[in-house]
């Protein structure tokens, strides 16, 4: 059986040199997270829970909590199903580029949401820790400096 090692090795190669950003990144999160010194957390769970926060948290919930609620793990999900060895190359691409997807996927709302008249604070919060671990060397947002450049 496949550890999550052996199917970031698999991403490198298979997205190495790649044409597109969205490949280019991909590869930098399967390199980053072969580095276990590194994080691989990233919001990525429950898009629809983060959008409807703008109202605030449940009472006695704090920030901290709901953001590890909200967070994923690469190399968590490496180790599942959607990675399974017996994905031919396109599958498995398709796969792992979803983790860049995602990832930009919030950054793209919360930049949104946090520019309005009156954002909720869960937002702001989220988008400044965001902003705040993009220059964390160790942060899966630190591939996403660039993309973060006209935040």
């Amino acid at each position: 059986m496949a550890t999550w090692q052996d199917r970031a090795n698999r991403g490198l190669v298979l997205f190495e040199a790649s044409a597109s950003e969205e490949g280019d990144r991909t590869w930098q999160i399967f390199n980053h997270v072969l580095d276990e010194n590194n994080f691989d957390d990233y919001i990525s769970r429950d898009f629809f829970n983060v959008q409807q926060t703008s109202g605030g948290l449940p009472p006695g919930m704090r920030f901290e909590n709901f953001l590890v609620q909200v967070a994923g793990h690469v190399r968590v999900e490496l180790e599942g199903g959607s990675f399974d060895e017996t994905l031919g190359d396109e599958d498995f691409k398709s796969a792992a580029l979803s983790f860049d997807d995602v990832i930009r996927q919030h950054i793209r709302f919360l930049n949104g949401v946090t520019h309005q008249i009156a954002p909720g604070q869960v937002h702001v919060n989220l988008w400044n820790f965001i902003l705040a671990v993009r220059d964390e060397p160790r942060s899966l947002y630190t591939i996403y400096r660039g993309f973060l450049a006209d935040a």
